[in-house]
């Protein structure tokens, strides 16, 4: 039997790895955080209980794993489609198709977001790492540059960039939280045209 080479080593490691993000961002988002069992997790994935530890110290730390990625991948979405060139119109387009995409990927993590915020609130996220404003800063930041130049260009409704931001995201986040089966089955050309005439945009 040939011996492993150091490159397929690493590459079974880090996929075993992310079978277990897999897993545990499954069962956190189905069951609870606090309500799922490392061995929960192991099962879901195919391994022993052992392997779980070999890989992270903690359930904790897989959740701020998870907690990173969906954070992460949020802020490069806003940055990205605040720092795209053209009209405000065409921004508006390209974010809305953009968070469906980003959703449609990453759900699980706004469920499990919102349970944790639910539970323990931004003194809980900081226990694990994260400083909630200073996150929510900076993709705040992102949108409300295009909220801005849409109000500039007449594009929305005449309200201040914050609300505009706040309002998006409140939708998002209220509809995939609430109503996760019914979310993943809507119209996305329904969820634009909602989306747009909540903005005050016309929605041709």
């Amino acid at each position: 039997m040939t011996p492993r080479t150091k490159a397929k080593s690493e590459q079974v490691r880090s996929e075993s790895r992310a079978r277990l993000v897999r897993s545990a961002r499954n069962m956190f988002a189905s069951k609870g955080f606090f309500a799922t069992k490392v061995g929960d997790i192991a099962r879901q994935a195919g391994m022993s209980q052992g392997n779980v530890y070999w890989h992270f110290s903690s359930k904790e730390e897989i959740l701020q794993e998870i907690l990173a990625e969906g954070f992460g991948a949020i802020e490069i979405m806003t940055a990205e489609v605040a720092d795209a060139p053209g009209t405000s119109r065409g921004k508006l387009d390209l974010l809305i198709e953009r968070t469906l995409a980003l959703y449609a990927q990453y759900g699980e993590f706004a469920r499990i977001l919102g349970s944790l915020m639910g539970q323990g609130g931004q003194e809980l996220m900081a226990s694990l790492g994260f400083n909630m404003a200073e996150i929510g800063a900076r993709y705040h930041a992102n949108l409300e540059r295009v909220f801005a130049q849409a109000r500039r260009e007449k594009a929305v409704a005449d309200v201040e960039p914050d609300s505009l931001v706040r309002s998006y995201f409140s939708f998002f986040n209220g509809a995939l939280i609430t109503y996760p089966d019914w979310w993943s089955q809507l119209d996305p050309s329904l969820i634009r045209r909602t989306v747009l005439r909540m903005l005050g945009a016309a929605t041709g």
